[in-house]
């Protein structure tokens, strides 16, 4: 993971089973290229194995993944509550990296 984005995977490493967080809240904690969309991009460039990326959504809590069934039964699996297949309820689920220093 040592890649300038190895920062972002170090937190969706750290985000707990049944929470999520969004793609700005993991780029106001680090210095990302781009911000949000870069956080995206690191998700979406990933090639190893065991990366949560399905714990990371949009920060109106909606699943952008191009593999958006996947994510959201995945999701559901780990219990984070949903308001329908393509919209997390953050309120009740929401993860902020604050305290994560990659």
């Amino acid at each position: 993971m040592g890649n300038k984005y190895s920062g972002v995977y170090e937190i969706v490493m750290s985000i707990p089973i049944g929470r999520v967080t969004t793609y700005g809240s993991i780029a106001r904690v680090i210095p990302v290229p781009r911000g949000a969309r870069g956080v995206g991009w690191a998700l979406a460039t990933y090639r190893g194995e065991g990366l949560p990326w399905w714990r990371v959504v949009a920060a109106n809590g909606q699943i952008t993944s191009p593999d958006a069934t996947t994510q959201y039964e995945l999701l559901r699996d780990e219990g984070v509550p949903m308001h329908n297949i393509r919209q997390v309820d953050l309120t009740g689920c929401l993860w902020i990296p604050t305290d994560v220093v990659p």
